[in-house]
C-alpha cells in the first residue's frame, strides 16, 4: 500500500469517538489515521506503544465507536476500501467434537466453561495488545515484584517461578503486612509489580498496588474486570475471564495468562536461555531433579546425591518449575 487513503465513514467514527474518550484515545486515533487502513495490519501492542496508550484505552475507543475488537475494525475497513488487509496475528480456533451427547454432564459443562474462559481471555489479550505491553514493562524494570493474596498466592508463586528461570531480581512478596512493608520500603520507581486481584478483592493487594503506583513503579494487574479496585493503580491491566460452574472463580485462564506473560518476558530477556540451562544444571547437581537417582557422575556423600543433605535451603520463588 503506497499511502493513506481518503477519510472513510469508519475513520470519521473513530475520530468522533476519540474526541469523547480523551487524550489517550486521541493519540491512538492519530496513530491509526497516519497510514489508515494499513495501520490495522500492525499488532495492537505496536499501536499502543506508538500512541503511549494502554489496552484499556484501545478497548474504550473501539467500544465508543461501536466496534467489538481490532479484528472487527480491520474487516470493516477492508470492506470499505475494497482491499484485503493482512492479519497481524494468528487467530485462536476451536473445533467442536464430531458428536455430542444430547444432555451434557456436569463435567462436560465444566470443561466447556473452562475452554471458553481460556479461549476468550487469550484472544482478548492478544487482540488488545495487553500481554505484549506488560511483558515489555517487565523487561524494562530494574526489579520485579509479584504479589497475590488468599487464593491468588498460588498464582503469584507460579509466576515468580517462571520469571526467575529467565531473569534476575524477581521477588515474591508474601501476603503479610510485614513482608509488604519491606517490599514497599525497598521498591524504586524503575521497578515493576505484578499483582493478582480477584473477587473478593484483597485489601492488602490493593494497598500495595497503590503504594507502588505512588512511587512511580509500573503496576501490572491480572484481574477479572476493568472496574476492579486495583485498576485505579495499575499501569497495565490484563483482564481475565474467571467465570466458573463452581462457587469459586476459575483459575484456568489466570494461570494461562500469567504463563504467557512470563514466556513473552523470557523471549525478550538477554541471556534467558543461558540462565535457564545453568539453573537446570545446578538443580541437577544439588539433587533436586531425578527423584531417587544421583546426578550423573556423583557418588554417595556428594551434593549430587539426593539424600546427601535434605536440609539444603531454597529461597522463595526459586523452586524449579516442574
Amino acid at each position: 500500500m503506497t499511502g493513506p487513503l481518503a477519510p472513510t465513514p469508519t475513520l470519521e467514527l473513530l475520530r468522533a469517538a476519540a474526541e469523547l474518550c480523551g487524550p489517550a484515545a486521541q493519540r491512538l486515533f492519530a496513530v491509526l489515521a497516519q497510514d489508515y487502513p494499513a495501520s490495522l495490519e500492525r499488532r495492537p501492542g505496536q499501536l499502543l506503544r506508538a500512541a503511549d496508550a494502554s489496552a484499556a484505552d484501545l478497548d474504550g475507543l473501539l467500544a465508543a465507536a461501536g466496534v467489538a475488537s481490532t479484528d472487527d475494525l480491520r474487516q470493516l475497513a477492508a470492506r470499505e476500501v475494497g482491499l484485503r488487509l493482512a492479519e497481524p496475528d494468528l487467530r485462536f480456533t476451536s473445533r467442536e467434537p464430531q458428536s455430542e451427547p444430547r444432555e451434557r454432564s456436569a463435567l462436560r459443562r465444566m470443561i466447556t466453561a473452562e475452554e471458553g474462559n481460556l479461549r476468550r481471555t487469550l484472544a482478548d489479550l492478544q487482540a488488545n495488545g495487553a500481554l505484549e505491553v506488560a511483558a515489555a514493562a517487565l523487561l524494562r524494570a530494574r526489579r520485579r515484584w509479584v504479589l497475590g493474596d488468599l487464593k491468588s498466592a498460588g498464582y503469584a508463586s507460579l509466576l515468580t517461578s517462571d520469571l526467575t528461570s529467565s531473569m534476575r531480581d524477581v521477588f515474591l512478596v508474601q501476603p503479610a503486612t510485614g513482608a509488604a512493608v519491606n517490599a514497599i520500603s525497598d521498591a524504586h520507581a524503575d521497578d515493576a509489580l505484578v499483582v493478582f486481584s480477584f473477587r473478593n478483592y484483597s485489601r492488602l493487594t490493593v494497598d500495595v498496588a497503590r503504594e507502588f503506583h505512588a512511587l512511580g513503579a509500573s503496576v501490572i494487574a491480572l484481574t477479572d474486570s476493568y472496574t476492579s479496585p486495583v485498576c485505579s493503580f495499575a499501569s497495565h491491566v490484563l483482564a481475565v475471564d474467571t467465570r466458573s460452574e463452581s462457587p469459586h472463580h476459575s483459575p484456568t485462564a489466570v494461570a494461562a495468562a500469567a504463563h504467557v506473560l512470563a514466556a513473552l518476558a523470557a523471549a525478550g530477556a538477554k541471556g534467558a536461555a543461558r540462565r535457564s540451562r545453568r539453573r537446570a544444571e545446578l538443580f541437577r547437581s544439588l539433587g533436586s531433579y531425578g527423584l531417587g537417582r544421583p546426578a550423573s557422575g556423583a557418588t554417595a556423600g556428594t551434593l549430587g546425591d539426593v539424600g546427601a543433605d535434605p536440609g539444603l535451603p531454597g529461597p522463595a520463588g526459586d523452586a524449579p518449575g516442574t
